[in-house]
């Protein structure tokens, strides 16, 4: 018997906003339209904290998710994984640690002007060096997580009156 998952289908997207209607899809089906739940977690926070960034006219606004080299997802989706799971940080100057011990095993370096060809970052440096702007978009980022966690899961609410 091959596995599938049953999927409520949202109710503004049913007929006359009707009972929930069960569909059974095969994961197969369901990876492509649902995508792998670290992943969606790891895009919305990422693009939150990127218009986050952008609207406080941070001096770093990061490039958009697909233009991420590969090592820097692998190591994002690990953290979105673990900050949406039991061993989960609500401290950004530990998670600003956890940030900087990945940075330099991609081989990043403090410079004082950021620059990712050269992998040259300025805010390599201890939480207490930060300025307030950086240090809120940490904390911007221990919200979106949290965010993420519980809002973006494998199944709708339990209620189904979306």
């Amino acid at each position: 018997m091959s596995s599938a998952v049953l999927l409520f289908i949202p109710r503004f997207l049913r007929p006359g906003g009707g009972l929930p209607i069960p569909a059974l899809l095969p994961p197969s089906l369901l990876g492509g339209i649902m995508g792998n739940l670290t992943e969606r977690r790891a895009e919305f926070v990422y693009n939150g904290a990127r218009l986050a960034a952008s609207a406080s006219e941070a001096p770093i606004v990061p490039v958009p998710w697909n233009e991420r080299e590969e090592a820097f997802k692998k190591q994002f989706l690990e953290v979105i994984d673990r900050q949406c799971g039991e061993q989960r940080s609500k401290s950004p100057e530990e998670l600003h640690g956890s940030w900087m011990q990945a940075y330099f095993a991609m081989g990043w370096v403090y410079g004082e002007k950021y620059d990712r060809e050269n992998k040259i970052h300025p805010d390599l440096v201890p939480y207490a060096d930060l300025g307030q702007l950086e240090r809120d978009k940490d904390a911007v980022f221990v919200a979106l997580c949290e965010i993420a966690r519980q809002w973006i899961g494998s199944f709708p609410p339990s209620d189904n009156t979306y």
